[in-house]
């Protein structure tokens, strides 16, 4: 049910006056005061739900118009016009009283209709000039202000915005949807159906964007809650959008920095074992194939021994190197420990694979020449696991490439082997 317009009358208890009151109050709720005094009071108690006042003309010009002052001299009644009532058709010294604050002139006809009418329009009036006002206060903010009506369209936005395409100087986005104007139509989908769901629920939603259109990368915030008409119902989606791209950015770098090992630039200990524990929960099933590998360099502590540790952090480094160019991007690579490395291979064909990514990183770090002195001290010992065959589990698949490597380590390093139930100590 549609609720109505307050409306406050402020006039005389007189004959006219109860049967002005009866005719409106189809239209509208009224409420009556006998003074001004005791309109302003009630005017002030109810600033938010009155959509206008009707004051006698008589009343006005006894106070010099004092109760037009105040209302016009308060910002908390910017919304509501005043229309003045006259018992007589206006004379010229009546429309005067429009110099001094009124919205309207109005004198009880027979058409009650045209009065209604004419009582709305100037509530219309009053409150497209407050809209306009409230636009220009919003395009003093740094931040960009759109609302969209019920069906996803633009009523306004505040600033230009880049990422919305048009070339005529004389286009304007109103009355049209995210897909007709943005760029990027991901994004677009994104918003529309953001506002699907404010609009049918009456939640509101935060969430944060990444635009990469015209070479430029861009991470902005998006703030939605819902509108409502003065019946209570929904009538379209506010927004504000911030520019978080130094924020989000710097917040990338952090989680980057938490996650990764600063001298090799490989992920670090926590990430490698989360990241490969995730995958294994979620992605791997029975006919898939992944593997295992664990790295150590050999007699590392010799290298910092004999050449000092700025020359061993120079080794790790070179073999983080190695091991990020030689697998595919969707691999996980990292360093576990001060000279241990592991690295989860994701879909591979057989367990043969394994085995020449591992010959190729071994031989590829035998290579190293980053001191004369030390070209014979780098190897590497790898050992080897392959899910299903040696475990389904991260744990699982741990256990088995450690007893592996143990394996290698034993029987003179700078090699790689599978695990297999042959190897000591396998079955324990």
């Amino acid at each position: 049910m549609e609720t109505k317009k307050q409306i406050l009358l402020i006039a005389p208890l007189m004959a006219l006056t109860e049967e002005f009151t009866e005719k409106l109050s189809h239209a509208f709720t009224v409420l009556t005061a006998a003074s001004e005094e005791e309109g302003y009071r009630i005017l002030v108690k109810h600033p938010t739900e009155i959509a206008a006042v009707l004051l006698d003309l008589d009343f006005a010009r006894e106070s010099n118009y004092e109760f037009v002052k105040k209302v016009s001299l308060d910002k908390l009644f910017t919304a509501i016009p005043v229309i003045a009532l006259s018992p007589h058709l206006p004379s010229e010294e009546d429309m005067e009283c429009l110099k001094h604050g009124f919205s309207e002139l109005l004198t009880p006809p027979n058409y009650w209709e045209l009065l209604e009418k004419r009582i709305n329009n100037a509530i219309r009036a009053k409150d497209s000039l407050t809209f306009s006002e409230i636009v220009k206060m919003l395009q003093q903010l740094p931040s960009n202000i759109f609302w969209k009506d019920a069906e996803g369209r633009y009523v306004f936005m505040t600033h230009q915005w880049r990422h919305i395409r048009h070339e005529d100087p004389n286009w304007t986005l109103r009355g049209k949807t995210d897909m007709e104007i943005r760029k990027d139509k991901h994004n677009a989908k994104i918003a529309m159906e953001a506002d699907k769901k404010i609009l049918s629920t009456g939640q509101g939603t935060d969430y944060i964007i990444e635009e990469n259109y015209d070479g430029l990368q861009e991470f902005l915030q998006l703030i939605k809650r819902p509108t409502y008409d003065e019946n209570g119902n929904i009538n379209g989606v506010i927004a504000l959008i911030n520019d978080v791209t130094k924020q989000r950015l710097l917040e990338l770098e952090l989680e980057k920095r938490s996650k990764t090992d600063p001298l090799t630039g490989l992920l670090n200990k926590g990430a490698t074992e989360e990241l490969i524990r995730m995958m294994l929960a979620n992605y791997y099933k029975e006919g898939n194939m992944c593997a295992l590998l664990m790295i150590d360099v050999d007699k590392f502590k010799e290298v910092n021994d004999t050449l000092g540790h700025a020359k061993g952090d120079r080794v790790l480094t070179a073999i983080g190197h190695i091991i990020r160019d030689s697998f595919k991007g969707m691999d996980v690579a990292g360093r576990i420990g001060g000279d241990e490395f592991m690295v989860f291979l994701r879909d591979i064909e057989k367990p043969e694979n394994a085995l020449l990514l591992a010959e190729r990183i071994e031989k590829q770090t035998a290579k190293l020449i980053l001191h004369p002195e030390i070209g014979a001290y780098i190897s590497l010992s790898i050992g080897i696991s392959v899910f299903p065959d040696q475990g389904k589990t991260f744990e699982e698949l741990y256990a088995a490439a450690d007893k592996a490597l143990y394996y290698v380590k034993k029987h003179g390093r700078a090699s790689w082997k599978l695990f297999s139930d042959e190897l000591p100590g396998a079955k324990s």
